[in-house]
């Protein structure tokens, strides 16, 4: 008996020992599968992102998965030549450019002073009407954003959307939607005003319930009687004559009535 329960005790430890070493093997080969670049670009530009996430209502984490889509990490030819993170075109701008040949086809792309001139401006540039309709979702529906893009012309890559849930998903970009600028001034020495307390109503504050006139009270039982079916003219016009008393479909008879007339 004693072998038996020495068995099993080291059984127990062997079990433990293993689910120990399969979950340290998975968070290392995660860690592994991990660009290096990309955490680096994410840690850079972090900040920003959630500062214009406060400001102009663009979600961090779509701002920085676009960012990283768009420059490879800050590592393409527009990134290194023109300061642009997100290969906005020139339009109606006025500043310098950058002239690039891409898809075979010659383009023209804004040129920054520095790179976050460039995240201002996409910030900017997606408060355009063309997308106004992405301001109707949540910070936190990044999958709605990301298709949302797309749907509103920002590229013409199907694949678009889902490049960007897979970067926001891999590097737990989401868990940025559930931050603000606000929310960190509550580690600074910055004093926050708390609202004004609300002064409590006493009986001598409360007015008098004002005496409703019968317009209001027939309109008021309208409103609770919309369902019920309205009745024709001539229904109305053959209970008046026959002076039938009041019923429960009384108030929608003298409304239909009114309307008539």
């Amino acid at each position: 008996m004693r072998k038996n329960s020495q068995y099993f005790s080291n059984s127990k430890q062997k079990a433990f020992f293993c689910l120990i070493l399969s979950i340290f093997t998975a968070v290392f080969a995660h860690s592994q599968s991990l660009n290096a670049r990309y955490l680096e670009y994410i840690d850079r530009y972090k900040a920003i992102a959630l500062e214009h996430q406060h400001d102009y209502g663009v979600p961090a984490c779509i701002t920085l998965a676009q960012g990283l889509l768009e420059s490879n990490a800050g590592q393409s030819y527009l990134a290194r030549r023109g300061n642009n993170h997100f290969g906005i075109k020139c339009y109606s701008w006025k500043g310098p450019v950058v002239e690039y040949d891409d898809t075979l086809q010659h383009n023209c792309y804004r040129n920054y002073g520095c790179a976050e001139d460039s995240f201002l401006d996409h910030a900017k540039f997606l408060r355009g009407k063309r997308y106004s309709p992405l301001y109707e979702l949540e910070v936190t529906d990044y999958q709605g954003w990301a298709q949302g893009l797309r749907e509103c012309g920002y590229a013409e890559d199907p694949a678009y959307p889902q490049k960007l849930v897979n970067i926001i998903e891999q590097y737990e970009l989401y868990a940025l939607a559930e931050e603000s600028v606000s929310a960190n001034l509550m580690h600074s020495n910055v004093a926050v005003p708390l609202p004004p307390k609300r002064k409590e109503q006493t009986k001598a504050d409360v007015p008098p319930p004002a005496k409703r006139d019968h317009a209001e009270r027939v309109a008021s039982a309208f409103s609770r009687s919309k369902t019920e079916q309205q009745p024709s003219r001539a229904e109305v016009d053959h209970q008046v004559a026959h002076n039938r008393p009041t019923v429960s479909r009384h108030v929608t008879i003298a409304n239909a009535s009114t309307d008539n007339d």
